[in-house]
């Protein structure tokens, strides 16, 4: 599988044609450029080096109707080629409209970036201040790559059987406290199974938006969980026995100086009964918050003692525990506010701004298998919301223009309209 992130941008007018290509090079030549080099020693793990083919600017002939500008975004999205193993870890692409605005779309693996990194990589080109300090794939070759490899690879294997005793011992004390395996999913209902899974891209005024979430008692972002666990219920996705909607919320652990491909993690919540209006947002706020405290001061000893032990796994069975793993319902990433080094490129500042991802690489039976049925994305600026959503289900979220209904509806419900791509 990949995930590639999109940031794109809707200009008034194209930018400034040399400040454009400016920019592409200042990402260039900041930390997006990375290449994966494999360990040469068993249990040692691959590094990070310079990618010596930094991707260029392409601006496509062809203008793009107004109309088509969503479009346009889900295609380019749907057709990303990045393989940071071979060093084309993104992609930036700009096109003229035909009512002479801009539309821009960098795309980035997820293996390379989140959300946060992009955005320190894109205030760092808006200041033409972009450096990376990873080494060059010369510097990594030889007897010193050997001796550094193997090192790792002693630690590794320590670290793996101290982890192993921990999580051994884990196990045994939590093995009263495991929890019922969830049902089933739900065939299909008789004509609506799709294969496909979908893409959407939404402008909402911000202080209506505001208003909205502070009249149900919450905030923006409890109504941002609302609004997608209001979806999950709208379109019957079958949840568990205990009717309890899962929902995973983003965090960013992410911190000054912090020069990680991803530093990002998530926390789940249970949300029972109705979502809406009528129930309020109150819960949903007292969940996320509890949510947020336990993550912050969590003494998880089993989930911090995995990754050594997972990592020395061979790929087939990391594969196989992975589609093991049962996924949230829904999961949502609230960005926040844009900052301006995110809006502004080359003289030009974005009408419109939306960030998002999707998975590539699974079968229709493994997205309904798995979850999360639907995944959004929310991020503030100027006086726009942007909301974008992934369908993933394919018998509940594979058809766009449901989907696209689905949204307005849910919206309405909260006395708000939404404008699409």
């Amino acid at each position: 599988m990949s995930a590639p992130i999109q940031y794109a941008w809707i200009f008034p007018a194209a930018p400034d044609p040399a400040a454009l290509a400016r920019f592409g090079d200042q990402l260039a030549a900041g930390l997006l450029s990375r290449k994966v080099v494999p360990a040469v020693v068993p249990f040692a793990r691959h590094r990070w080096v310079r990618s010596p083919h930094p991707p260029v600017l392409r601006i496509e002939p062809e203008p793009v109707p107004d109309a088509e500008i969503g479009a346009w975004a889900d295609r380019t999205l749907r057709t990303a080629d990045l393989d940071p193993a071979a060093g084309r870890g993104w992609q930036l692409v700009g096109a003229d409209t035909v009512s002479g605005k801009f539309v821009l779309s960098l795309l980035i693996s997820h293996m390379v970036a989140d959300g946060q990194g992009l955005y320190n990589a894109l205030a760092a080109a808006h200041a033409g201040t972009s450096v990376s300090g990873l080494p060059t794939e010369d510097q990594v070759r030889g007897w010193p790559r050997v001796r550094a490899d193997l090192k790792d690879s002693r630690t590794a294997l320590a670290e793996a059987a101290s982890s192993a005793r921990v999580i051994g011992t884990e196990l045994w004390r939590q093995r009263k406290a495991a929890r019922p395996a969830a049902a089933p999913k739900a065939a299909p209902r008789s004509g609506t199974a799709q294969s496909g899974s979908t893409l959407a891209i939404v402008d909402v005024d911000r202080h209506a938006w505001t208003a909205a979430a502070t009249a149900a008692g919450g905030t923006g972002a409890s109504l941002f969980t609302a609004l997608l666990g209001g979806l999950v219920r709208r379109s019957g996705y079958p949840l568990a026995p205990d009717g309890l909607l899962k929902v995973c919320i983003a965090v960013s652990n992410r911190e000054d100086g912090d020069d990680r491909a991803n530093a990002s993690g998530g926390v789940w919540i249970r949300v029972p009964g109705e979502i809406g209006p009528d129930s309020g947002l109150a819960e949903i706020r007292a969940l996320s918050k509890q949510a947020f405290i336990e993550y912050r001061s969590r003494d998880d000893k089993l989930t911090e003692n995995l990754q050594p032990v997972v990592r020395l796994l061979p790929k087939a069975v990391i594969r196989r525990l992975m589609r093991s793993v049962p996924g949230p319902d829904t999961t949502v990433s609230n960005l926040g506010a844009a900052p301006d080094s995110a809006l502004e490129i080359g003289g030009q500042r974005a009408e419109s701004f939306a960030i998002r991802a999707i998975m590539q690489g699974q079968s229709p039976a493994e997205r309904r298998r798995q979850g999360p049925a639907i995944a959004a994305w929310a991020v503030e600026y100027d006086d726009k919301l942007t909301l974008t959503f992934f369908g993933i289900d394919p018998d509940h979220f594979g058809d766009a223009e449901q989907l696209r209904k689905a949204i307005a509806a849910e919206l309405d419900s909260w006395g708000l309209a939404g404008t699409h791509w």
